[in-house]
């Protein structure tokens, strides 16, 4: 179970916690979406595992539902240890977009790093591989619905901002 702070509509924390799936309209938790970009502007996307209940054998970004106490870069940073292996110094990411959904805020954070895939260490509950992927690759597997819907409803954006990073 994965417990989580409750906030309201203008990101003010409620003082109360949950567990991560209640879902109550008027209470929102924090989401943390880590995308990572090497030095080729390629991205490190992840494939769902079958086993998810959202999403399965999709492609997404890294990232996950902040936890209690936890803010959302530590969330952020917390997500890629878990799922992927790999510790990323504060330095390398970056805040590039936040946004609210029905149920959540979403921070959308960038992290410049080269990586050996073969070194990555995959949380096989969440990830059933990886891959690197260019824009282009990401926009025709947006276009045939191989990208997690999470994606698709930033995802313009997200790219439009790269521009203004680092």
């Amino acid at each position: 179970m994965e417990i989580v702070d409750k906030l309201d509509n203008k990101r003010q924390f409620l003082r109360k916690t949950s567990d991560r799936s209640e879902k109550i309209v008027g209470e929102f938790r924090q989401s943390a979406h880590t995308w990572i970009m090497n030095s080729e502007g390629k991205f490190l996307m992840q494939k769902r595992s079958p086993n998810k209940k959202t999403f399965p054998n999709m492609w997404s970004q890294t990232g996950g539902g902040v936890d209690t106490n936890e803010t959302p870069l530590q969330g952020a940073l917390r997500e890629c240890k878990e799922e992927l292996g790999i510790t990323i110094p504060e330095e390398n990411i970056e805040l590039i977009l936040s946004f609210k959904r029905k149920y959540d805020f979403v921070d959308v954070w960038l992290a410049k790093m080269d990586i050996e895939i073969n070194n990555l260490v995959l949380q096989k509950e969440e990830v059933s591989e990886v891959q690197w992927f260019s824009v282009d690759d990401l926009k025709l597997m947006l276009k045939n619905n191989k990208l997690a819907y999470s994606i698709e409803i930033y995802f313009d954006m997200f790219i439009n901002l790269l521009n203004y990073s680092f």
